[in-house]
Order: C-alpha cells, then structure tokens, then sequence
C-alpha cells in the first residue's frame, strides 16, 4: 500500500523537463510545498470534526489538450461522502487512500473507484519517495523507497471532482496498488504503489482510451528501486522533525 510519503524540494518546471512529452499550462502554479512526512487527511481529534487536517498530493491530469499540473485531497472521497472523509454503515472512518487492482476478480477495482476508472479521470501522483513499514517486526521498522534511475515516482491514480464544505470544488485521489516486487517484499511488505516507469507510460495511463492501460499497473523492476531505514519519527503523522539518513537527506 502507499500510506506515507515525501514531497521533497519537487518543482513542476523540474516535472515537466523530465516528462518531456506532456503539454504544460501556459504559466505553472506554485511549486508544491516540501513534505517529507506525508500522511492521507485525518481529523486530530475523532471527536471533534473542526480538527479536520486536509492533505494534497501533487498531481498532473489531462484537461483538454493541458496536462495540468495541481493538488489533489489524499485520500479519494468518493461520491457518497462529498466533502467529508468516507465512513461506513456503522460511522467509522474507512481508508480510501489506496485503490487495489483485483487481478483476477473481474471488476478491476472496488465499486468506490469504478466510476472514475469508467470515466478516465486518471492522474499521475508525483512524490520524492514512500514510506513503507516492515510487519515482520515490532514495533515496525519504516523504510524511505525512493528511485535509483529517475528524480522523482510518478504513480497511477484514480480521481474525482468532489464539493467541499466551504462550497470550493476539489480534485481528491487515491493511488493504486498492485503486487509488491522482490525488493520491497525483501523489507516485508505485501503491497507496492503502481509505479509508473518513464513519461510515455504515465501519458498513456493519462490519457490513453485503448483498453490496454491496465497492463502498465505491475511491479516496479528491482534494480530500480532503492530502499533506506529511516527514523521511528516518521511514523507520527505531520511530524517534520525527523533526520533522514542519505541520500534522502538532500534537496
């Protein structure tokens, strides 16, 4: 899964130098501000819902012939829960954070994301790094994944257009999840974010209506892919006083 991530010193002149073959906006929108420890929105206090803490990821989508670049609400809200984190029947919070691709289960994703999936509302997350934690040890040990042959992860993701309280309108997202590959199995984890590997391949998931962009959702290769224990501190939500290690420690 991706629950966790860095969004270190990322510009979008940076985004769209390296993926050369999208089509930016006329002028960019402010850089997105530097997080290295990035949590879905969450209320402070479960009790009081005016401790609402919203959370964006940044994020390019198609909009006509524009692949714009912005911030979407982490986690998606889907159409049920305009506005408002999504609770089930009984009123507990539920994680839309991540959207699972079902293999080999007909519907490629859970009902909460098949309306956007139908109607190609697709984004390109974009994160420095993710933080995954290894469950075969307690406490769990958190590691950085980070790219070893780009500057940045581009991931799949499903979208929606959602009203928010105040009445503004709002991108919200969740990314995609498939199989994790050897390398974060090696740190026990059982899930990996879909990682898109080069700028066609995240144009295409944009903007692609072949049918095939399925098939870019699979693990990432191996020798791609770095991974570095980092400091318990990462695991408290918003906390920013956390020393990474190298190379992570650098803009």
């Amino acid at each position: 899964m991706c629950g966790k991530a860095s969004v270190s010193h990322l510009s979008w002149a940076e985004v769209f130098a390296y993926a050369s073959s999208f089509t930016p906006p006329s002028a960019l929108p402010q850089n997105p501000k530097n997080r290295i420890n990035l949590s879905p929105s969450r209320l402070r206090r479960k009790s009081e819902p005016d401790s609402m803490v919203w959370e964006t990821l940044p994020v390019v989508y198609a909009d006509g012939s524009t692949d714009q670049p912005g911030e979407a609400i982490w986690p998606f809200l889907p159409v049920y829960s305009e506005g408002k984190l999504p609770t089930n029947r009984q009123g507990r919070l539920i994680s839309t954070a991540n959207a699972r691709l079902r293999e080999d289960e007909g519907a490629p994703f859970a009902p909460t994301f098949m309306g956007s999936w139908r109607n190609g509302l697709r984004v390109v997350v974009l994160v420095s790094w993710f933080y995954e934690f290894d469950s075969r040890v307690k406490p769990q040990v958190p590691y950085a994944v980070f790219p070893l042959d780009s500057p940045f992860w581009m991931m799949a993701g499903l979208a929606r257009w959602t009203r928010m309280p105040d009445g503004s309108r709002q991108l919200t997202a969740a990314v995609i999840t498939v199989n994790p590959n050897e390398v974060l199995k090696s740190v026990g984890h059982h899930r990996s974010p879909a990682l898109l590997q080069d700028e066609d391949e995240a144009l295409q998931w944009m903007r692609g209506n072949s049918g095939d962009e399925l098939k870019l959702l699979r693990p990432y290769p191996d020798e791609s892919m770095g991974v570095e224990a980092v400091p318990m501190g990462i695991k408290i939500p918003g906390n920013e006083a956390v020393d990474l290690p190298p190379p992570l420690d650098k803009p």
